[in-house]
């Protein structure tokens, strides 16, 4: 196809005339257009050749690819680089859920810092049986201590108690808490017990 447009020499050189031409002006002008009429010829032939392989290859394109392209019709090096680059792009991917999990658990947490805890103490005095406290709030934990239970030497008596979990002598409610047993005896018998103290974190 392509063969054919080659120009192995040109038919009417300019350098084949003879030192004193005697053509006439019209024929001497035909002469020097002769070689770039040649060229532009071949090269005319050459791109209407090209555009009749190109509808061939669309042709053949639309013949040997008709549908969807499937993994099996590519080759092995072509298979290769594919799970290469898939392989990457999963890693990439995880990387980012990751990093996007650990940003939104360390907000949350920074959230959870953040909010304050508030405190309020208190006292109050055993009657001997039981008693309850109220404070407006169900409390997220309440320590309650004796101001000293026993002789001097002995250990303070102390409770902690949480929403769901009592103390031997403390119970939270749903607006405090309530106290019976060694943090309620009355002044009879607190031994120096009395007042019993509290501190509650809502």
């Amino acid at each position: 196809m392509f063969t054919e447009r080659k120009i192995s020499a040109f038919q009417n050189r300019i350098s084949d005339l003879p030192d004193t031409p005697t053509l006439t002006a019209s024929e001497l002008k035909a002469r020097f257009d002769a070689c770039p009429e040649e060229l532009r010829e071949a090269l005319n032939g050459i791109c209407d050749d090209s555009k009749v392989l190109e509808n061939r290859m669309d042709e053949y394109r639309a013949q040997t690819f008709t549908g969807e392209i499937t993994r099996e019709m590519l080759s092995s090096a072509v298979k290769s680089e594919l799970d290469s680059k898939a392989d990457e792009e999963a890693m990439q991917t995880a990387f980012k859920n990751e990093s996007d999990a650990r940003q939104s658990g360390d907000s949350a947490l920074e959230t959870k810092v953040a909010a304050k805890c508030e405190i309020y103490t208190g006292s109050y005095t055993g009657n001997g049986s039981s008693k309850t406290i109220t404070l407006g709030f169900q409390p997220k934990a309440v320590l309650v201590m004796a101001r000293q239970y026993g002789d001097p030497y002995s250990a303070i008596l102390a409770n902690l108690a949480l929403p769901g979990v009592a103390a031997p002598y403390v119970a939270v409610t749903a607006t405090g808490f309530q106290v019976s047993g060694y943090l309620c005896e009355s002044d009879e018998y607190a031994k120096g017990g009395n007042p019993y103290r509290y501190i509650a974190f809502k």
